[in-house]
C-alpha cells in the first residue's frame, strides 16, 4: 500500500528542490524498487532499522549526503554513520574493520551497534565530517538490507529527526520531522528496540562507549573480554 502526504513550502536551508509529495510504502518488493532508485538519482529516503527510523542518502553521491546534514537541521561537523547491506566484503571498501570490530560483530550479529573504526584510505565523503574514521552499521530489517544490495552501495544514515529531536520509533515521527525532504519512506511498523543503537568507538587505543543504548555495557565488555569499558553517554533508562 501507497500512502501519499504532501508538504508545503521549503525543505529547509540549503536544499534546493522541493519534494511536494512524500510516498509511503509498506514493506514490499516495489517499496524496494521505489526507495533504492530514489537513493540512486540523489534522493533521500526514511527507512526502518530495529533501533529507530533513518533517514539515508546514497553515500556515493556528495549532494545527498549533504542535503541529508541539511534536512536534519545539522551541522556538517557531525559524523554520518554508514549502512552495510548483507554482503560483507562491502566494509573492506570503507572500513578497516579491526579485530575487535569484528569479534563484536561475529557476536553479535546484525542489531543494535553503531561500531566506529579507522575508514579506508581512498575514499572520502562529507559523512566522514573530514575525519578519517566511520562508523557501521548492520541492521536486521530485511526491507532495509534489500534496499541497500538493490542499491549496490552503503547508504550515509541518521536517526530521521531534526537535530535536537526526539529519535522517532515509528515512521510517523520520521515523516513529520523530515518527510518534507524525502522521496520515499517505509513503514515497517513501530521499531523492535526503541531506542538508539549503542556507539562502540574502536578507532584508538582502548575501547569505549560513546553512546550506550540497544546493547548494554556489561555484553559489550564480555564480548571484548573486558572487565569493564568506559561509558561516555548513556540513554538507557
Amino acid at each position: 500500500m501507497i500512502y501519499e502526504f504532501a508538504f508545503p513550502g521549503s525543505r529547509g536551508p540549503g536544499i534546493d528542490a522541493i519534494i511536494e509529495r512524500l510516498n509511503v510504502h509498506e514493506p514490499s518488493p516495489e517499496a524496494v524498487g521505489q526507495a533504492s532508485a530514489a537513493l540512486a538519482r540523489g534522493d533521500l529516503v526514511i527507512l526502518p532499522t530495529d533501533t529507530v527510523y533513518g533517514i539515508a542518502a546514497d553515500v556515493r553521491n556528495d549532494a545527498a549526503v549533504l542535503a541529508l546534514y541539511a534536512a536534519k537541521h545539522r551541522s556538517p561537523d557531525f559524523p554520518l554513520q554508514l549502512l552495510f547491506g548483507r554482503d560483507q566484503s562491502w566494509l573492506e571498501r570503507y572500513a578497516v574493520v579491526t579485530p575487535a570490530a569484528r569479534k563484536l560483530v561475529e557476536a553479535l550479529g546484525p542489531g543494535g551497534w553503531t561500531i566506529i573504526v579507522p575508514a579506508r584510505e581512498g575514499w572520502a565523503s562529507p559523512a566522514l565530517s573530514g575525519g578519517r574514521t566511520v562508523g557501521f552499521r548492520m541492521v536486521p530489517v530485511e526491507v532495509t538490507l534489500d534496499v541497500i544490495d538493490s542499491l549496490g552501495a552503503p547508504v550515509a544514515a541518521s536517526s530521521a529527526n531534526v537535530s535536537g529531536g526526539a529519535s522517532p520509533v515509528t515512521c510517523a515521527q520520521a515523516t513529520e520531522q523530515v518527510g518534507g525532504a524525502c522521496a520515499v519512506a517505509i513503514d515497517n511498523g513501530p521499531t523492535a528496540q526503541g531506542i538508539d543503537s549503542t556507539v562502540i568507538d574502536l578507532s584508538g587505543g582502548d575501547a569505549s562507549i560513546l553512546r550506550e543504548g540497544a546493547i548494554d555495557r556489561a555484553t559489550v565488555a564480555r564480548i571484548l573480554g573486558l572487565a569493564q569499558i568506559p561509558v561516555v553517554r548513556s540513554i538507557r533508562s
